[in-house]
């Protein structure tokens, strides 16, 4: 493939994956990991020695070394150990976070510790290493993206990143603007209409109203919560969990980290799978029982059985999005699409909460999940797409 000879990656660093994408002749192209996957996990496991590793090969490392593979980073860059986002990763993991002079969190791993700016530039250099390997040339500039609620210091943080991996930052724009231009928003096919971009991730909820002017596209509001992503609905799954097996056995799981941690991953699963199933096995080997005597948890969820340990999440979802809209200063029924993007999404009660409240056609993105990437390098080698 032709190679432009000074190539923009479009990089989305997510909670829970990580994207880069090139546009070569007017098409994406994705940096693709050993499994040939565009969607990198963003997990990153620090071992006693040698190499760090990213990935699906640090995902495996969650099982057997969960101390030292750090996953959900993304929430705490630049952030103190004092902001909700640090706290809630900092109870529900495994791994341990420390405060640090600079203002920014550090996890402390058998190997040393490090910022999380550091941790996510281990992603970020893994992102270019693999674009490289795929497409044969030097990566040295990129486009990156960030929530709508992102202020000044998590902007620079992204710059820094960029270059610990070895890239220049050439722009950072907010995520539901990039996903509107994957989408085609602006383009020759869109409407007049304002569009609401529903930007459901693993770490953030981010509402953007966005209006095409002629063959761009403007921003008339934005809004957000940086604290609210599919993570959570993972956290409150696995507490479910945890109450069911209190009430049955008497035991709390959440004194045990490491059991706790696989109940959280395997709730993780399970709410993927019910995403195109009505009903899916959980099962998590030697979950209950005494030391001597070990059972394991194995029943059958079913969608329904999850609508109460999620309301509270959707809802403040959909608070978030009528006050975005109220500030674009429209209607709901004025508006017309909403755009689901975003690995989120594809939960059938976030899809049918918004379908009923909004009540506009939904236009849901085939790959939600590489849709932020792919208008990071869209307007890399198109700028004058997005006004300013």
């Amino acid at each position: 493939m032709a190679v432009a000879a000074e190539p923009i990656l479009g990089i989305d660093l997510g909670t829970t994956f990580s994207t880069a994408a090139l546009v070569i002749d007017g098409r994406f192209h994705y940096a693709l990991d050993g499994r040939g996957d565009s969607c990198v996990p963003s997990v990153v496991h620090f071992p006693r020695s040698g190499p760090v590793l990213v990935g699906h090969e640090a995902e495996r490392m969650r099982a057997t070394d969960p101390l030292n593979t750090i996953a959900g980073i993304k929430r705490v860059i630049a952030r103190p150990l004092e902001h909700p986002a640090a706290r809630v990763l900092d109870a529900a993991s495994v791994f341990k976070l420390k405060g640090v002079s600079s203002g920014e969190v550090s996890v402390v791993t058998s190997s040393g510790e490090y910022t999380a700016s550091q941790v996510a530039s281990f992603i970020v250099r893994y992102l270019k290493e693999r674009a490289e390997a795929r497409f044969g040339k030097p990566m040295t500039k990129c486009f990156m993206t960030v929530p709508v609620a992102a202020g000044v210091e998590v902007r620079q943080a992204m710059a820094r990143i960029g270059r610990m991996a070895g890239l220049e930052v050439l722009r950072v724009l907010s995520e539901p603007v990039a996903g509107a231009l994957a989408r085609g928003i602006g383009g020759a096919a869109a409407t007049d209409a304002p569009t609401m971009v529903y930007d459901f991730g693993g770490g953030t909820l981010d509402t953007t109203v966005v209006q095409r002017q002629g063959d761009r596209i403007s921003v008339r509001s934005a809004g957000g919560d940086d604290c609210l992503g599919g993570n959570d609905f993972d956290l409150a799954f696995a507490r479910h969990v945890a109450s069911a097996i209190w009430g049955i056995a008497s035991v709390d799981v959440t004194k045990d980290v490491l059991l706790f941690d696989k109940i959280q991953r395997q709730c993780e699963l399970v709410k993927r799978a019910l995403s195109g199933a009505k009903e899916a096995r959980f099962f998590v080997p030697d979950a209950l029982g005494t030391p001597r005597q070990r059972r394991n948890l194995d029943v059958l969820v079913k969608r329904e059985h999850l609508f109460g340990p999620w309301k509270e999440l959707i809802d403040r979802s959909m608070t978030v999005t009528a006050q975005t809209i109220v500030a674009a200063n429209v209607k709901p029924k004025e508006l017309g699409s909403v755009m689901l993007i975003g690995g989120t999404t594809f939960v059938p009660q976030v899809r049918e909460a918004v379908a009923r409240t909004l009540a506009v056609p939904l236009d849901i993105e085939a790959d939600p999940q590489t849709a932020v990437a792919r208008g990071a390098a869209l307007l890399a080698v198109m700028p004058r797409m997005l006004l300013d």
